[in-house]
């Protein structure tokens, strides 16, 4: 009898900054803190009506893809990855013609039987957001950091991989690599 199971936790955020050719290029950053994830998934379909009725669905596939990350507080050197910024004696420097970097991203959510379902989002792009910041009251509350990205499939035509520990044929390596391309040498 299978399991009943359920997501119960969520960690581990790692980005990576993507070449023109969508391989990574540089380090594998994580980035911890992790508070929320949120992935939103357009899916594009029409009804096509003939005879007087509903003759077909129409599917056009994915046309948008967002995370919006909810992150304790994303340090300057991940926003670097993420933006594309300066960092200049401890300052994040915006600029008007910054330049945001296409990344690929991933993170994982832990279920109640203590395997993983991970998640990989293959090419898009990190916008530096505002704050919303409130005074200390008497019990402080955290003031977490949150971030918008939005996807678009890679040249192989990839948007996201969804990975469960709980399949009997996962490989977290060849997860990582499928969303991790690296640039080959040469």
């Amino acid at each position: 009898m299978a399991t009943n199971t359920v997501k119960i936790g969520l960690d581990n955020w790692e980005v990576a900054k993507l070449d023109d050719k969508d391989k990574v290029v540089g380090e594998i950053v994580k980035a911890p803190g992790l508070v929320s994830a949120n992935m939103a998934v357009t899916v594009n379909s029409g009804n096509f009506q003939a005879d007087d009725g509903l003759w077909a669905v129409l599917d056009g596939g994915i046309s948008a893809l967002s995370l919006t990350i909810g992150n304790a507080d994303i340090k300057s050197e991940i926003k670097a990855v993420l933006h594309g910024l300066t960092l200049e004696k401890g300052m994040e420097v915006y600029t008007t013609d910054m330049v945001i970097p296409y990344v690929a991203t991933i993170f994982r959510s832990r279920l109640n039987t203590g395997k993983y379902v991970w998640f990989g989002l293959a090419k898009g792009k990190f916008l530096p957001g505002g704050v919303d910041l409130n005074t200390r009251a008497e019990t402080p509350t955290g003031q977490p950091d949150s971030v918008v990205g939005n996807f678009e499939p890679r040249a192989d035509k990839v948007t996201h991989i969804i990975a469960r520990e709980d399949n009997a044929d996962f490989d977290l390596t060849e997860f990582r690599a499928k969303i991790f391309q690296l640039a080959t040498e040469g």
